[in-house]
């Protein structure tokens, strides 16, 4: 997807982000989120069907629930409370593609926006837990103009063309404190910095002009970073 073809927010029924779940091997809709994107699709909604609908269906109505099951998308009921039901429809998605030998690079997460702090912070942790079972594919929420997903421990290679990033960047040490992060790239670089709440995290970084950005990190960090519209890169 070529993130500055527009300046609207990115939500499941833009015309680019139907453009980018086409080219997807799989396309899921997480409970409530089938609500929204057959509402806001129309007439249209029968030319963007995912292929699983998945949750403990306390948000979709049996209308929507039917009008997808019987177009053929498959329907798993997921009511386990101790788990969210974005990271149950993550574990279907893995199952899915072990037993199809589907090798998938990325999942990308289409947010909305967020209303409420803790749902928040459960997709937070959601990035955390799907390390378990996603194997070497990266869950990424896409929120409004943002993209946000998890760095391992170790070094990265971040791309950063300039037409397709905005101008601010964030690394942030939710899971625990850092004794040493070292970055390249950013207006403010880290070097061996230690980052933790109560002292330093590294929000409304920036980007340098470099089309690259390195980071390197004894802990995992959340990495979140604004995408570029079409006015911005003009």
């Amino acid at each position: 997807r070529d993130m500055s073809a527009d300046c609207t927010p990115w939500k499941e029924w833009d015309p680019e982000a139907m453009l980018f779940r086409n080219k997807a091997v799989l396309k899921m809709c997480v409970d409530g989120g089938a609500e929204r994107l057959r509402k806001a699709m129309g007439s249209q909604a029968e030319q963007f069907l995912p292929d699983y609908l998945t949750g403990d269906f306390d948000s979709v109505s049996k209308e929507t629930m039917e009008f997808y099951k019987s177009r053929g998308t498959k329907t798993v009921h997921t009511p386990d409370q101790d788990r969210t039901d974005l990271t149950k429809a993550l574990m279907v998605l893995a199952e899915h593609c072990e037993e199809h030998s589907l090798q998938v690079d990325c999942v990308l997460v289409t947010c909305g926006s967020f209303d409420r702090m803790d749902h928040m912070m459960a997709d937070f942790n959601t990035l955390f837990v799907s390390r378990g079972f996603l194997g070497s594919a990266t869950a990424c929420l896409m929120l409004d103009n943002s993209l946000t997903w998890l760095l391992d421990k170790g070094r990265h290679r971040v791309r950063t063309p300039l037409h397709l990033v905005g101008s601010w960047c964030g690394l942030v040490p939710l899971g625990q404190p850092s004794q040493s992060v070292t970055t390249t790239g950013l207006k403010w670089n880290l070097d061996k910095s230690a980052m933790n709440f109560g002292g330093l995290i590294s929000t409304s970084n920036m980007f340098d002009g470099l089309d690259t950005v390195t980071v390197e990190t004894d802990v995992p960090l959340i990495w979140t970073m604004e995408c570029a519209c079409e006015s911005d890169s003009a």
